[in-house]
């Protein structure tokens, strides 16, 4: 028989103590609970009293109606993960709990505001053995053209994934092995992608997004992830990632007959990619003999740029734009007060403010930061699709 406090959601409480890496031992501890008594309030039958909710609050860092806030249904398809082989299970289980909460955080936000349409290329290929090296050449550089970015370098990967539809957010993650992690929410028709800041690296960060980027055009009908597909498939996202920003057409010309380390790292700031990533596209367009690979590797290794170039720590990290421009917009429109935000959401703050990548107690009593907000309140109508690097939030409109 079901006891303690009506209204309780035992799928929110497994969500934070996923959220906050606790097994259900390590989280009895905490709040003086047998691990039994943690599995009968995460399956439903007892719910927690209002002591225990309290303590629950305390330990895990949420508000109590957290506990109450009922379920939103969430998308089956697979997340994925760069590192899943070699992560741990509860920092995947950590960061899935994440990838759903900022899809729930997104669904309020678009209640009110307009987000730029879907304007994604995408393939119908559900087996991921069908997608080989020149259909991944092929649809790269479609999404080149149909983002009408030539085949030069991409000044601000970030803005124009954004500008595609694109949903993202960028947050410590807490661990130099999660680089980023992406999903197709079907119901809701949008892709979404979470980015570390951990590393802090601007060559790393655009790598990483471009090869989310390559799971949300080739692998949106992908509908099982495991050990046995993930290499093959994070192979395929990577070689999207070399291929989109990298064009064969461009590339190949810019790059010297017989090149050497140096030359790779003098063409790093033009094109916004790291001396490796350089190297190892070069080395699959031909353009260096398998010999040619390995000698210029070794001397990466031998000057120790294998974790870190030169000109790594000259140029700051892309962020994203939609998110907190949004938040801006509805706070300055009195749609909501900062409390009221939280309340809705009914998260911690530090969660809301990873989340939709707002600076660390921004969303406390103070007042506004400045973030230049050019969006407007939902309206129907909308501007044609952009890719200036300052109009990723220019296609909101007015609400009616």
């Amino acid at each position: 028989m079901r006891v303690g406090i009506t209204g309780f959601e035992p799928g929110r409480l497994t969500q934070i103590r996923e959220a906050r890496g606790l097994s259900k031992i390590n989280l009895g501890r905490l709040v003086e609970r047998s691990p039994s008594t943690i599995t009968k309030w995460e399956n439903g039958n007892h719910s927690p009293d209002a002591e225990s909710l309290m303590v629950l609050s305390e330990t895990l860092n949420c508000p109590i109606s957290w506990f109450t806030k009922p379920l939103m249904p969430r998308d089956p398809k697979p997340v994925f993960f760069r590192t899943l082989a070699s992560t741990a299970k509860d920092l995947i289980n950590t960061a899935d709990q994440y990838m759903g909460w900022l899809q729930e955080t997104s669904f309020l936000l678009q209640e009110y505001l307009e987000f730029p349409e879907l304007n994604i290329p995408s393939i119908d290929v559900d087996d991921h053995r069908a997608i080989d090296d020149q259909l991944i050449e092929k649809v790269a550089q479609k999404c080149r053209e149909k983002w009408d970015l030539g085949i030069g370098p991409i000044k601000n990967l970030l803005l124009t994934i954004e500008n595609a539809g694109i949903i993202c957010s960028q947050f410590e993650q807490g661990s130099a092995v999660m680089d980023g992690y992406s999903q197709w929410n079907e119901i809701e028709n949008k892709p979404y992608i979470i980015l570390a800041t951990d590393k802090n690296n601007y060559y790393r960060s655009r790598f990483d997004a471009a090869h989310e980027l390559g799971h949300i055009v080739l692998h949106r009908h992908i509908n099982k992830l495991d050990l046995n597909n993930l290499k093959s498939i994070e192979d395929q996202a990577n070689k999207f990632a070399a291929c989109f920003m990298l064009p064969e057409e461009s590339f190949t010309v810019e790059l010297p007959p017989y090149p050497t380390i140096e030359d790779f790292v003098s063409l790093k700031s033009r094109w916004g990619m790291s001396a490796q990533a350089m190297i190892y596209r070069a080395k699959s367009l031909e353009l260096i003999s398998p010999l040619e690979y390995q000698r210029i590797y070794k001397s990466v290794s031998a000057r120790g740029w294998r974790k870190g170039e030169p000109l790594d720590d000259l140029t700051a990290p892309e962020t994203v734009k939609l998110l907190p421009r949004s938040v801006k917009l509805l706070l300055d429109e009195g749609i909501f007060t900062k409390a009221g935000l939280l309340e809705t959401l009914g998260m911690a703050r530090s969660d809301v403010e990873d989340l939709l990548s707002l600076p660390r107690s921004f969303l406390k009593d103070s007042s506004v930061k400045n973030l230049n907000s050019l969006v407007t309140i939902k309206s129907t109508n909308k501007t044609q699709y952009q890719n200036d690097s300052d109009k990723v939030v220019n296609l909101f409109g007015s609400k009616d």
